[in-house]
């Protein structure tokens, strides 16, 4: 193992501790969304990132790795399997309430709450399996594998993501929505005046049609949407001037504040990691009068 893999082996040790003592009952739902896995971003910054994850019957990852982040695990009640490749098959184990397990960098792995967690007579959860999961750096993205017929680790696909230990399938907009909120700064309208001063790049992203039923701003620079990450990459052909390098503290807004919050998290993911968005958007910064 690493150097860092003991540092979040007890990170989420402490973490776990606070999940059952109640520290984090404000963040658990009142009731968990039945037969669907659950989680939520309990803190993070640079350099880790901390969730916690519920797990129901039949709801597997996949097996996935987590590209170029270290990962370990604390289980808080409940069960869970990990099947993981050893590089010649798939090893299984189980998982107890306060058992352990950490990720090297190419470590492939799938994890499922364990059958023994399940109510003995309905094969349901009885209560939910959580644990306690930390990343670092922060997770961006996950490579998914297959086992081919002759017994080798196949990737087939690689997705860019902040969501940890994912299943297959949809997230739905709110999920993707709520994600890249917790990745990126929100701007107030209050704020935008010194946040301008200071240096910040206002850009607003509504189509030509959207600016012209609502108004502008003066001063903001128009880029719409589809072309945003090839104008502001400093990398970019296609760049503006303005696109100077990846320190540039770039404020994205649109007319009410929802997609410029999954622009400025595609900002971060292509290196902008000083991208924000205005919360509420332009309607909410003209009602504040800026």
């Amino acid at each position: 193992m690493t150097e860092r893999a003991p540092d979040l082996l007890a990170l989420t040790a402490a973490e776990a501790a606070k999940v059952r003592s109640g520290e984090y009952d404000h963040v658990t739902p009142g009731e968990w969304p039945p037969g669907e896995r659950w989680a939520a971003r309990l803190w993070g910054d640079d350099d880790v990132d901390v969730w916690l994850i519920s797990w129901v019957p039949e709801r597997s990852t996949a097996l996935h790795d987590h590209a170029g982040s270290l990962g370990a695990l604390t289980v808080v009640d409940g069960a869970l399997s990990e099947r993981s490749w050893d590089g010649t098959a798939l090893r299984e184990r189980r998982i107890d309430a306060g058992g352990q397990a950490a990720f090297d960098r190419g470590w492939v792995h799938d994890v499922t709450r364990h059958p023994g967690a399940h109510d003995a007579a309905s094969g349901e959860a009885a209560a939910p399996t959580l644990s306690v999961h930390a990343y670092s750096p922060p997770l961006t993205a996950m490579s998914f594998y297959e086992v081919t017929p002759g017994g080798r680790l196949r990737r087939v696909r690689t997705e860019l993501t902040d969501h940890p230990e994912e299943p297959t399938g949809g997230r739905g907009i709110d999920a993707l929505l709520a994600a890249a909120r917790g990745r990126i700064d929100r701007v107030e309208p209050g704020d935008l005046e010194a946040e301008l001063a200071a240096g910040a790049v206002l850009v607003d992203t509504r189509p030509a049609a959207q600016r012209a039923a609502e108004g502008e701003i003066e001063g903001a620079l128009v880029i719409e949407r589809n072309v945003l990450e090839w104008r502001l990459d400093p990398t970019s052909g296609a760049r503006i001037p303005q696109a100077v390098d990846w320190d540039v503290r770039w404020l994205i807004m649109c007319s009410e504040g929802y997609s410029s919050s999954l622009a400025a998290a595609a900002l971060r993911d292509i290196g902008l990691h000083r991208a924000a968005d205005v919360a509420g958007g332009y309607k909410a910064v003209t009602a504040a009068g800026v």
